[in-house]
C-alpha cells in the first residue's frame, strides 16, 4: 500500500467518524419520536449514553460507543442507516402525498441547528418548527447555514 492509499483511507475514516458523530447529535432530537413514550426511561438512558460519548469526541472509543447505542434498538438502526446514507433525518424527506416534479433534481440539505457545546443537533423539516433547546446544556441552538456552492 502506498502512502497516498493510506492517506485516502485515513481521510475516509475521519469523514466516516464525523458522519457517525453527526448522526448521534441529530438522533438525540428524534428519540421522543423513535422510542415509545411508554419507554421513557429507556429513551433517557439512550440519550444520556449518546451525550456522554459526544462529550469526549476525541476519545478513541467514542465512535464505537455511539455505534453500540445506534444498533441497540431497531428504530435507531433504521433511522441511523437512513441518516448515514443521505445526511438528513428521515422526517425531513417525509412529505405525505407530495410528488416531486419529474426530472432530475438534487436534495436540498435541511437547515441545521446545533448546541454551541457540539453534542446536539436538530434539523428543521418545516418552516413553522421552532428549534428546541439543547437537552444537555439548556442552550438555545444556533442556526448553521449549509455551505454554498
Amino acid at each position: 500500500m502506498t502512502s497516498t492509499d493510506e492517506s485516502d483511507e485515513s481521510i475516509e475514516s475521519i469523514e466516516s467518524d464525523e458522519r457517525i458523530l453527526e448522526c448521534a447529535r441529530a438522533v438525540r432530537a428524534e428519540l421522543p419520536r423513535l422510542i415509545s413514550p411508554l419507554a421513557a426511561e429507556r429513551r433517557r438512558e439512550l440519550d444520556t449514553r449518546l451525550a456522554q460519548a459526544l462529550a469526549r469526541p476525541g476519545d478513541g472509543g467514542t465512535v464505537e460507543r455511539i455505534l453500540v447505542v445506534l444498533q441497540s434498538e431497531p428504530e435507531l438502526r433504521t433511522w441511523a442507516a437512513y441518516f448515514l446514507e443521505t445526511g438528513n433525518p428521515p422526517r425531513y424527506t417525509e412529505r405525505g402525498d407530495y410528488q416531486p416534479l419529474p426530472g432530475s433534481g438534487e436534495a436540498v440539505p435541511a437547515t441545521r441547528y446545533s448546541c454551541p457545546e457540539h453534542d446536539f443537533a436538530w434539523y428543521r423539516a418545516f418552516l413553522d418548527e421552532p428549534p428546541p433547546r439543547c437537552p444537555t446544556h439548556g442552550h438555545p441552538l444556533v442556526r448553521e447555514d449549509p455551505p454554498s456552492c
